[in-house]
């Protein structure tokens, strides 16, 4: 598991208020610092060190929405106690409250002069307190924002702030331990607590501030009255506990030991209620509930352990995944315990029974850290921060290669002068050098120490040279990967650099003593040496354009200009300040100027003749900033520690624009050669394009592993591939999420993306147009719907917000509502688990003539977690938003799940010149493996040979009627698979005219059919036939006999040779609406998994004894006793493809997205 770094992104698409957001869920990007559950328990808030707090679907995980606005860290997170409202504290200064429905920002608290690190509501929500590190406690009206109080007193470090449970008090605790106890509405300090009382420290204090255990040297602790400062109670039988915690109603102590013992006392009378047992580690974290019955502890063995408070019994072992817990507690109404992680997870438990209901990650994804163009501008390549490198092409929207090598962080990246190789430097002591076009590694240059910081091709591209923390820089050839000569002077300092001057022929080293080292680029002789004082280190040493010049910084901040054929000191650059820690000075690409980062927060030009400054931009904070120069007009771009570019002209001083989209930090910024394009990068994960004559941005990148990406215009439409589809969901306002493919079908445009980055391919974009077009027709959507301010019909269950979660009974009552404000309602239907409870038409209602549904109905649900929708269709076929319900149903005993297998085979036909050998075979070795694997759990029926008739199949369905909600189904195929003239698709009976296969030829939906309206919902479909991928009656593919040397081929050549001629490297528009969208029909909620392609042949082979395909999943079965259908999927279709040379590829019809079960 990588570490977490969750970063979730939010893309809005520009339309209208209500229309829903796309979300693309990949976590926070820095540590979860606070949480807090909704009271309902649906939802969770979580604040992070990566500026955001984000609102997460407590149930399914998923997030809804991006608290944006914070500059700095996110401290602490609150919900008010009506639910409506959260409260962020943040290091930028303020506290902020939202709308909790809709993520909405509605007040500013600004008042502080420094982080604010807490922010609590009052019991009754009216008021907000808040703890700055400006040693400020400060009162807030809640609908006003008006601060009421600022607390304020002779003290450091103020810890924390917050108001009593009858909200009359407010308590602040100081780092020394110290407290005091306020009135809450004249601010009045009512008790000044101090740690070290009467001999004693105080080691815990009750809510209410009253109460506190009191530890004396060599004496059981005792509960000590803070207000009447008396001994109440001596804690019997307490040994050298180290640390103590009030329950809420304070009632209760518990008391731990960093050796693992806990107890627990009643606070009236001191006797010792419970001594906890078991945990093999020191206690590091305790929560009680509200009611201080149920405690939960964490312990240094990454465990977490609920115990019954009145017997000392443990309750149950939380399961953590071996991941240290760093803070703990229950949920408002106990149901729950929430958790955070050292892996940044936040962990979500049953408390009844100790079950992991839920873990909140998002998806994990990769930064892209640096970038750099290729020399013509048409692909950047990039570094992740899991070790790859990738090389995107800008204007054709994909993925050239991806580079995988280096074991630790890639420091650089750059490309040689013709752009055919990469070289990449890295923490893992190597540089690499990679072939560009396809991603191969060619040289790995070892030899360095230490971490090799830089690593550039020389002007020729016939060298490498790289620099490393171990105090040598190194130079390679770069046709052979071999070393020349290492540059080292044994300093340990860390602080070489080298670079190539302009022509290749000479190397400039400042090696971090009082030198800049001119070297001869072909044996590393020394040429020439130029030095400031002793004591002086010259940190950086860059050429000139022209290679006449150099320039060097060094530590004192005084930067000079030398000249290189006499060696003398030209100039003193005015001002000269500290650099920040990677910036050196550069020469403008006219070299009549030298610019630089500072450590004031500027960034400087000076004039090379004079050395005066001639140019000053101000406001770049921190040291984390840097300025790259455009190829050739003279204009930078630089970035602060904020989340914008900014470019400004050089001659003026101007800015030029402001590159404005990012949500958190930037990381790097590239210019294309030709000037056309910047790119940048961010710590939110994705990467920006933007088009440098306008400074508008073009599209976002965001990678969701090596292979999957997602492309998004900022007018909402976008490219993706299909892994990366299944992990897209849509929110609306209210925050409710909605099925992903409805809104899909609108934004999923690859033929849009490349019009407008500017693509000049026209075919390319033809053919994406009409495979969108295709997948429109066959959903049968009205585009009319696709139009801005057009009424979509709107339905939903009405009694969701009162459906638990957990659910005890089998039976759920649905009540569904639903309305078109213009047209009347056609049907509606029901899902469970992407299962269309009344197939795939749905309910029809038309003949009401009405534009409103109010139904209800009861639904049987599957044992684990339920994906509940619903939707209603107008008469336009128009279809409302589905928003999926999730329930999960654990039944007090486990209930029975059946697999029903039917197996179809035949090599036997009528027409006795087209039989096959093994189709038969097929199926009964297929039944005699599930038969192994689920013993007496499975029902099998076969139909073999003269027995397969299209009525006996249709007789089937009478017995899949009888399965359970729970059951498994699987139907597998094997034999011909035939087209018509018409090139509708049929699988052969035994009386099929092969020559008119509509003639009692098996049509295909007849046999799909016997998955629809039936009550088990894991189902599976496998043909082991020709053509069974699909094909398009549109296109009219020809389809050619192939004669393959590797076995016989199942189905008959129609005698159509007319053959196709596409664009190179193009699939007809049918293929390719498959490739690139996940659903591409109406689904009876099964996976379809087809042995070949729409135009290609399934294939038996002699040595195989059955068909590839069947061999395939046969195989696939024996290797992987349990086996998710994604997986068999992916495992079976790799494997047919290398079994026959690539002929034989095969594709799903339809595949469930929501669910993945296992075979």
């Amino acid at each position: 598991m990588y570490r977490l770094l969750y970063l979730f992104l939010l893309l809005s698409l520009q339309a209208k208020a209500q229309q829903p957001r796309l979300v693309l869920p990949i976590g926070h990007s820095s540590s979860i610092r606070s949480f807090h559950l909704y009271p309902d328990g649906k939802k969770v808030v979580t604040a992070s060190f990566d500026h955001f707090a984000k609102i997460w679907d407590a149930q399914t995980g998923m997030l809804l929405m991006d608290l944006k606005g914070h500059t700095d860290w996110v401290n602490t997170v609150n919900i008010s106690p009506d639910g409506k409202k959260i409260l962020t504290a943040s290091s930028d200064h303020t506290a902020k409250i939202w709308d909790a429905e809709s993520g909405i920002l509605l007040i500013d608290l600004k008042g502080h002069s420094k982080g604010v690190q807490s922010a609590s509501f009052s019991p009754d929500g009216k008021r907000i307190i808040t703890v700055s590190d400006d040693q400020t406690v400060k009162v807030w009206n809640t609908a006003t924002g008006i601060c009421l109080k600022s607390i304020e007193g002779d003290w450091e470090f103020i810890k924390s702030a917050y108001f009593t449970k009858d909200g009359n008090r407010i308590m602040t605790d100081f780092l020394n331990g110290d407290s005091k106890v306020w009135d809450a509405y004249t601010y009045a300090l009512l008790k000044d607590i101090k740690f070290q009382t009467n001999g004693g420290i105080i080691s815990a204090l009750s809510f209410d501030g009253g109460k506190a255990v009191w530890i004396l040297p060599d004496s059981p602790a005792k509960i000590w009255d803070t207000r009447k400062e008396k001994v109440l109670v001596t804690l019997k039988g307490d040994s050298d506990l180290s640390f103590f915690r009030f329950s809420p109603d304070g009632k209760k102590v518990l008391g731990g030991s960093w050796n693992s013992m806990a107890k627990i006392w009643d606070v009236e009378t001191g006797n010792l209620l419970a001594e906890l047992k078991g945990p093999s580690q020191k206690i590091r974290l305790t929560d009680f509930y509200t009611d201080g019955k149920k405690v939960v502890t964490g312990h240094g063995d990454s465990t977490l352990k609920l115990w019954n408070v009145q017997t000392g019994k443990l309750m149950a072992d939380l399961k953590t995944g071996n991941d240290l817990i760093n803070t703990v507690s229950f949920s408002n109404d106990g149901k729950k315990i929430i958790a955070v992680a050292d892996d940044n997870s936040l962990k979500i438990w049953d408390s009844q029974n100790g079950l992991l209901l839920n873990i909140i990650k998002g998806n994990l994804t990769n930064a892209n850290n640096y970038s750099a163009f290729s020399p013509d501008a048409k692909t950047v390549a990039l570094s992740t921060d899991n070790y790859i490198i990738r090389n995107w092409d800008i204007y054709a929207v994909d993925l050239r290669s991806c580079m995988t090598g280096h074991e630790k962080w890639i420091h650089s990246v750059s490309f040689s002068g013709d752009g055919t190789k990469i070289v990449t430097s890295s923490e893992d002591r190597t540089a690499k050098v990679w072939e560009a076009e396809s991603g191969k590694l060619l040289y790995n240059l070892t030899g360095h120490n230490i971490e090799v910081m830089t690593a550039s091709f020389s002007g020729d591209g016939k060298k490498i040279i790289t620099a490393s923390n171990d105090n040598t820089a190194k130079c390679w050839d770069a046709q052979t990967g071999s070393l020349l000569f290492t540059i080292g002077y044994g300093l340990g300092i860390n602080l070489v650099k080298a670079s190539f001057s302009h022509d290749g022929e000479k190397i400039v080293a400042s090696p971090g003593d009082n030198t800049a080292k001119i070297l001869d680029a072909q044996n590393g002789v020394l040429l020439q040496e130029f030095k400031e004082e002793e004591g002086i280190a010259i940190f950086s040493a860059a050429f000139s354009p022209d290679d006449k010049k150099i320039v060097t910084r060094a530590s004192d901040g005084v930067t000079r200009i030398w000249d290189l054929k006499t060696g003398a000191n030209l100039v003193k650059l005015e001002g000269s300040i500290q650099w920040t820690v990677d910036e050196m000075p550069y020469f403008l690409p006219d070299g009549d100027r030298v610019i630089a980062c500072c450590s004031d927060s500027t960034i400087r030009a000076w004039d090379v003749q004079t050395g005066q400054i001639v140019l000053q931009l101000k406001n770049y904070y921190g040291l984390n900033f840097e300025a790259k120069l455009f190829p050739f007009s003279k204009k930078i771009i630089a970035r602060g520690s904020d989340d914008i570019a900014r470019v400004w002209d050089l001659k003026t001083g101007a800015s030029f624009c402001e590159l404005r989209g990012h949500t958190s930090k930037l990381i790097s910024m590239s210019i294309s050669p030709d000037e056309k394009i910047i790119v940048t990068t961010s710590e939110d994960k994705t990467l920006k394009v933007w088009n440098t004559a306008s400074c508008e941005l073009v599209y976002t990148l965001i990678y969701i592993d090596n292979n999957s990406f997602l492309v998004q215009l900022p007018s909402g439409y976008y490219q993706t591939t299909p892994a990366a589809v299944k992990l897209l969901h849509y929110v609306t306002k209210d925050l409710k999420v909605i099925s992903f493919e409805q809104l899909d079908i609108k934004y999923n445009r690859p033929d849009k993306v490349l019009e407008a980055i500017g693509n000049t391919d026209t075919a390319l974009m033809k053919s994406y147009r009409k495979a969108w077009e295709k997948r429109i027709k066959k959903l049968g959507i009205d585009t009319t719907a696709f139009r801005d301010g057009y009424s979509v019909p709107e339905a939903d269950f009405v009694n969701r917000d009162s459906i638990d979660y957990e659910q005890k009974t089998g039976t759920l009552r649905l009540h569904i509502k639903g309305v078109d404000s213009t047209y009347q309602l056609d049907r509606f239907n029901v899902w469970v688990n992407e299962s269309p409870l009344f197939g795939q038409r749905g309910i029809r209602i038309r003949k009401k003539n009405s534009n409103t549904l109010d139904t209800t109905i009861s639904i049987v649900l599957s044992q684990g977690e339920n994906r509940i929708e619903c939707s209603i269709t107008n008469v336009n076929g128009t279809e409302s938003y589905r928003m999926p319900l999730y329930v999960k149903y654990t039944p007090v005993v486990k209930q029975k799940e059946m697999t029903r297998f039917i197996g179809i085979g035949i090599d036997q036909f009528k027409e006795s010149n087209y039989n096959l050998q093994y189709s038969s075979k097929d199926i009964r070795d297929l039944a005699v493996k599930l038969k192994e694997k689920y013993k007496d759990n499975i029902t099998i029926d076969t139909l073999f040979n003269e027995n397969v008739t299209t009525e006996k199949v249709k007789v089937l369905k009478e017995k899949l009627k009888q399965t359970t909600v729970n059951d498994k189904v699987i139907i597998s195929y094997s034999g011909h698979g035939l087209l018509s003239k018409e090139y509708d698709y049929y699988l052969s009976t035994y009386a099929v005219n092969f020559s008119k296969p509509e003639e009692n030829g098996l049509p295909y939906d007849e046999l799909e059919s016997l998955l629809d309206s039936i009550p088990a919902r894991k189902k599976l479909l496998l043909i082991d036939a020709c053509h069974s991928g699909e094909v398009d009656k549109e296109e009219g593919i020809a389809m050619q006999k192939m004669a393959d040397s590797l076995g016989l081929s199942k189905g008959i050549d129609l005698g159509n040779t007319a053959a196709t001629t596409q664009h190179v490297g193009l699939k007809n528009s049918f293929e390719l609406m498959q490739s690139l969208f996940v659903n591409v029909g109406k689904s009876t909620g099964a996976t379809i998994i087809s042995a070949a392609a729409g135009n290609q042949f399934a294939l038996e082979r002699g040595d195989l004894k059955n068909g590839v395909f069947t061999y395939s999943l046969l195989e696939a079965m024996n290797n992987n006793p349990t086996i998710k259908i994604s997986e068999l999927k992916k495992i079976v279709g790799e494997r047919v493809e290398q079994l026959t040379n690539g002929l034989q590829k095969p594709t799903s019809r339809n595949e469930n997205i929501a669910v993945d079960w296992s075979l």
